[in-house]
């Protein structure tokens, strides 16, 4: 039976509960200090510290930053399931015309029976063995890392890269490497000796050929290059066959985590029994799947870096990643998986003297939208987010108010199983009904945290009747009255359970996942999205007294791992745009981000001028090609008073046109137009506009027009930033016969 306690058992079968309940949960007699207690048992709910921030998000980009650059101590670390490991350099000597180099994969052996390596983000086509550590290893048959001619080496091409993988099994580096780039003492310290071996780690050897000048930008665009490699990792024991090897199961990938990791161990007998048989088998179970077929229920994949803190903590990513918890019972740590667990109980009555029944959660603990990431197979294992998912009901039980939470899945390698983590994890968040500070009965022995029970009293009470999940729970002896008797006592926390909260119906639930396919031959790092923009009053910076015309530019981010965004602008100089001429706008952050998820930023311009603006992305594996938008043009919406309409008057041949400027603090100049047609559409500007103040007659003369001849005038104000107002009705004359 799962989720029980049998240590206590026997102990419990020969209590006698002398206490009976009156009512609700008024005692027998008067409940003093217990006189035994028995183990504590308790649910940890990791979605808390994802939710809430009590551990530190850590994301996978964040991940392969940090391991890729060069340490003489390098991060210890395991590698579980099916992913992409990025490689530590821990030495990358060069000695003539090649790196001889060595980076660590997984502080551990790994199975990489077969395997796929990349170099800064492109795949490597690999041809030999790898394996054999006295022979020449692997070498590349494609371009760029083989060329097929080299007129200034031989005619029948030339590798650039050589590779040899250690599993945990190596005595020594290659044979290769101790032969060509062997320690001189005194003279080359940084060369490779027979014990630089990394016993019992997981290594790839690269000896890495410059190449010729006019290709070896484009073949190493980063120097050492970003080293990842994709395979099964470590080797992970099961205790339902006590068989080690390769495995993605969730939990006994946890189960591993825990006992071998550099901090604090767990023995086998440290760890509860759900770790043995009742959470591996769940995470086994197989969910269909929209398209047909289905996958395991919970598979891990990732890289867990170990640092200072306590083991269960840096562990909370890799159990969010499987919707699950940890257990506490008594001494010992255990697995409750992220599936439904049938009630093994049923209770009729609760003991006490009292008991808090809450059914809502502080303001702070709200959530009704989750926004999920997860590892992308199909983008290079970097991560890919979810669509914005709005827990069922939550917004308009919360009054409307948004509480948007972001949740990392650094372990998930499956966008379905995040889906289903992400129902799980929200649902379960906005469970508010709680039964505080109550006791249930002797029936109650056997239950732990994470394990559910069925409430059902007598009325007025049975408002409360329903499932519930044991939060904690804490057994122990009470005496009763004065003649010494005991009774079994325990103090509970209970939150009100629901089994659909774990119901997945592929057809409904499934969304479709928009991957963008990994792409081997792009550079080192993926560009951003192409450029939109937007001009005018919405963007536009308005001080109180001036207008500072601005263009907003926005794009989606970049599928890669980025430090941030450099961005450049051709300025308000005509020829400037016309040569490429580009200046510099600065860095935009690699989390800056709008509410539609997009990457933006502004820029001041002079209105009425055009502008190209270019963006590319920085990341540890270089910058990647510049995306651009071109011919864009500020533009300022200044609303103006029209000046007030005029009076003509002809004369011999000429004509005299007034009209009086509006009395509007945003006037500028006024401008007078003729036409031989009372329209304003093919009228033109006679002479320039007139600077001139508010609520002040402007008059011109237009001479020269012959006799008996009808022209009509029009006049518009105008304002900064080259803003104008419509035209007003015409005036018109004609000149003396």
């Amino acid at each position: 039976m799962p989720f029980v306690a049998p240590v206590f058992a026997a102990i419990g079968a020969g209590i006698s509960a002398v206490a009976t309940a009156v009512g609700l949960g008024a005692a027998a007699g008067a409940i003093s200090a217990a006189v035994i207690n028995f183990g504590v048992s308790f649910l940890i709910n990791t979605a808390i510290s994802a939710i809430f921030g009590k551990t530190p998000s850590m994301k996978a980009q964040g991940i392969s930053r940090d391991l890729a650059q060069p340490s003489s101590a390098p991060a210890y670390r395991f590698v579980y399931g099916e992913t992409r490991a990025t490689g530590t350099p821990v030495g990358t000597p060069v000695k003539g015309n090649y790196i001889w180099g060595a980076w660590l994969l997984n502080s551990r052996p790994s199975d990489l029976s077969t395997f796929t390596l990349y170099l800064d983000k492109r795949e490597v086509v690999l041809s030999g063995d790898a394996f054999d550590m006295d022979g020449p290893g692997a070498e590349a048959t494609e371009e760029p890392f083989r060329k097929g001619v080299d007129l200034l080496l031989d005619l029948v091409g030339v590798n650039h890269v050589n590779v040899w993988i250690s599993r945990g099994a190596q005595t020594s580096p290659p044979a290769e490497f101790l032969e060509d780039a062997a320690y001189e003492e005194g003279e080359r310290d940084d060369l490779w000796k027979a014990t630089d071996a990394w016993r019992g780690c997981t290594i790839v050897w690269l000896k890495l050929r410059a190449g010729e000048s006019g290709s070896r930008q484009e073949r190493w665009p980063s120097t050492p290059p970003l080293v990842e490699v994709e395979g099964k990792w470590s080797l992970v024991e099961d205790p339902r066959t006590g068989v080690t090897g390769w495995s993605e199961n969730h939990a006994l990938c946890v189960r591993d985590a825990l006992m071998n990791n550099p901090i604090r161990g767990y023995r086998a007998e440290q760890l509860h029994s759900s770790f043995d048989a009742d959470g591996p088998n769940a995470c086994d179970e197989v969910v269909n799947l929209k398209e047909g077929g289905g996958e395991k229920r919970y598979i891990c994949g990732g890289t867990l870096v170990f640092n200072e803190g306590e083991i269960e903590d840096q562990l909370n990513p890799m159990m969010i990643s499987g919707a699950a918890d940890f257990i506490r019972v008594g001494g010992k740590l255990g697995y409750a998986a992220g599936v439904y667990r049938e009630p093994t109980e049923t209770l009729t009555y609760l003991l006490g003297e009292g008991f808090e029944f809450p059914d809502m959660l502080p303001g702070a603990d709200l959530v009704n939208q989750l926004r999920v990431s997860y590892l992308s197979a199909s983008r290079g294992y970097e991560t890919a987010d979810l669509t914005p998912w709005d827990i069922p009901g939550a917004l308009a039980d919360d009054g409307g108010v948004p509480a948007v939470k972001t949740v990392d899945l650094p372990f998930c390698p499956s966008a379905t199983q995040a889906m289903r983590v992400r129902k799980i994890t929200g649902l379960r968040q906005r469970r508010q009904e709680r039964i505080q500070g109550g006791t249930l009965p002797p029936e109650a022995f056997n239950l732990v945290g994470g394990a559910t029970v069925t409430i059902a009293l007598p009325s007025p009470y049975d408002a409360l009747d329903g499932v519930y999940e044991i939060e904690g729970i804490h057994p122990g002896l009470d005496p009763i009255g004065e003649s010494g008797e005991v009774a079994m006592r325990l103090p509970a926390s209970l939150v009100k359970h629901d089994a659909a909260i774990y119901d997945w119906v592929p057809a409904y639930d499934e969304e479709e996942v928009f991957d963008e396919e990994y792409d081997g031959e792009r550079k080192g790092t993926a560009e951003p999205g192409a450029i939109s923009v937007t001009t005018g009053d919405a963007v536009n910076l308005d001080t109180g007294g001036t207008i500072i015309p601005r263009i907003r530019f926005a794009f989606d981010p970049s599928t890669s791992g980025v430090t941030g965004y450099e961005w450049e602008h051709t300025g308000d100089n005509p020829i400037g745009g016309l040569l490429g001429i580009y200046q510099t706008g600065g860095v935009i952050g690699s989390d800056v981000r709008d509410a539609s998820g997009k990457v933006f930023g502004f820029l001041s311009v002079r209105p009425n001028f055009f502008y190209n603006i270019r963006v590319r992305a920085i990341g540890p594996n270089g910058n990647s090609d510049w995306v651009e938008i071109e011919d864009v043009k500020g533009v300022v919406d200044i609303e103006i008073d029209i000046p007030i309409e005029g009076v003509a008057v002809g004369g011999a041949g000429e004509i005299t046109v007034s009209f009086r400027t509006p009395n509007d603090p945003d006037f500028r100049a006024i401008e007078i137009y003729g036409s031989d047609t009372d329209d304003s559409g093919p009228a033109s500007l006679i002479g320039t506009a007139i600077y001139t103040s508010q609520n002040t007659i402007v008059s011109i003369n237009e001479g020269s027009l012959g006799t008996s001849v009808t022209r009509y005038y029009f006049a518009r104000s105008r304002g900064e930033y080259a803003s104008a107002s419509a035209f007003t009705a015409s005036v018109s004359a004609t000149t003396d016969p």
